[in-house]
């Protein structure tokens, strides 16, 4: 068995194969290459290196892209983390990708020391996947595949542990319509000296450093953050399909958001509330809860969804946890979890 790195490691024929062994989905290989393409374009980090392992054969069983600096470019990871993982669900295989990344970076001598901490399914800009799902599933988010839960057992008999899961909660409203005006009425009031906008795409381009600045304000302490850029909102806003985003102004100042994309799935229409923000001086006033509220509304009556998707939010924060498990209480809700891991090598 051996290791591949560089663009070796992408050959685009054997990597769609083993999508396709491995994923509900599978992509067509265009897709592929646009996908590790874009993992690696829009790293901020330093190093950025597909890394294949193949097995006796010589046929590729396990792919990830690894990525490493000097800096720590995301709170709580290190430097060096994974993201787009596409693997067989077999423990030594996962084992073999994950010590033979480790060794790799090490052996680059292009960090001021030895790591031995591999954390992943995870990327620094938000425009890429991030987690590994521990459901199985044809709800696809960020076109993700539907692991398996053999996957998520191989990692862990790999030697990989449970680092966070990032939780998205998929709600929806009862048939008499959702019940939350009196509540929305209330936050409203509350926070009479914020001006609400619904924003479309020319808007969200318009305003993309003012969301950046928001955004980076409002989570720049979070486990996971890494400082998000104009530029990635702006790629974002020009990218994303029928983007819109609910953006809470005073003084013309950003102080809360949060991006909306229309979607489809096997199972029909619904809303993905996918990023947001809350500047520190209006965290803990009920802010994100009008948001949340207002967007609803917004996709429920004019965008015409039936399913809102919220995500991502951190397993222990506790709070934002807890309104929104609460404002999603009535009708049908499902909570998916997105796990990401950390694996420790034995480095001599």
């Amino acid at each position: 068995m051996s290791r591949v790195t560089g663009l070796a490691a992408c050959d685009w024929y054997a990597l769609m194969c083993l999508d396709k062994r491995v994923s509900v989905v599978g992509r067509t290989q265009e897709q592929l290459e646009q996908r590790v393409t874009a993992a690696c374009e829009y790293s901020a980090t330093e190093h950025n290196v597909p890394v294949a392992w193949k097995d006796e054969s010589g046929e590729i069983v396990a792919f990830c892209i690894v990525h490493f600096d000097k800096e720590i470019r995301v709170n709580g990871l290190g430097n060096a983390y994974f993201s787009t993982l596409i693997a067989l669900p077999v423990a030594s295989i996962l084992q073999q990708l994950m010590c033979s990344s480790v060794e790799y970076i090490n052996s680059t001598r292009l960090l001021p020391g030895r790591v031995s901490d591999l954390v992943g399914p995870l990327h620094s800009s938000f425009l890429i996947e991030r987690g590994l799902r521990t459901f199985e599933s044809d709800f696809n988010v960020f076109s993700l595949p539907s692991n398996t839960v053999e996957l998520t057992y191989a990692l862990t008999q790999a030697g990989c542990r449970k680092e966070k899961d990032l939780i998205e909660i998929v709600f929806q409203p009862p048939s008499q319509g959702y019940q939350q005006h009196a509540l929305e009425e209330k936050l409203t009031q509350r926070l009479a000296d914020i001006e609400f906008h619904h924003c479309g795409q020319d808007e969200l381009i318009a305003k993309s450093q003012l969301l950046a600045d928001c955004y980076n304000q409002s989570w720049e302490r979070n486990w996971g953050y890494s400082p998000a850029s104009r530029e990635q909102f702006e790629i974002a806003s020009r990218n994303i399909k029928n983007i819109s985003a609910l953006i809470a102004e005073r003084d013309d100042k950003v102080v809360g958001f949060t991006m909306f994309a229309p979607a489809m799935n096997e199972q029909g229409l619904y809303g993905r509330a996918f990023f947001t923000g809350v500047a520190p001086e209006y965290q803990r006033k009920g802010l994100s809860v009008a948001l949340t509220l207002k967007l609803s509304a917004i996709a429920l009556s004019k965008v015409g969804r039936s399913k809102i998707s919220l995500s991502w939010m951190l397993e222990d924060n506790v709070m934002v946890l807890r309104t929104m498990r609460h404002l999603t209480r009535d009708g049908i809700c499902h909570e998916r979890a997105y796990r990401i891991y950390r694996y420790t090598a034995s480095v001599e």
